[in-house]
């Protein structure tokens, strides 16, 4: 039985070889066009269980991870400053002694 993580897995694998086509897939690591298919066909499922039972998680390469703790840390940062803020015009760039649109130092 595939676990409901394999599922969607797969599902993300299926729907990026689909966007990406299999023969480019098969040029890109020097194999057929059939060797494609018939991985995608016969081994991905497993290979997705693999890499859920393993605790890795299937991602689109343009995504980032970031640890909980580091990403905790910034939001908590971001609102203490806003929090700070009591009007928009502390939102702004220009150095109001000197006009320029230079950064403002703190």
């Amino acid at each position: 039985m595939i676990s409901e993580r394999a599922r969607k897995f797969v599902s993300i694998a299926m729907q990026r070889i689909s966007a990406i086509g299999q023969n480019t897939i098969a040029l890109e690591i020097g194999v057929s066009p059939p060797t494609i298919s018939r991985f995608v066909s016969d081994d991905l499922e497993r290979a997705c269980q693999v890499l859920a039972a393993a605790g890795l998680k299937l991602v689109p390469v343009e995504m980032q991870c970031f640890p909980p703790r580091k990403v905790a840390i910034l939001m908590e940062l971001a609102r203490d400053h806003l929090n700070q803020l009591e009007n928009v015009e502390q939102l702004s760039w220009e150095d109001r002694r000197t006009g320029s649109g230079d950064a403002a130092k703190p």
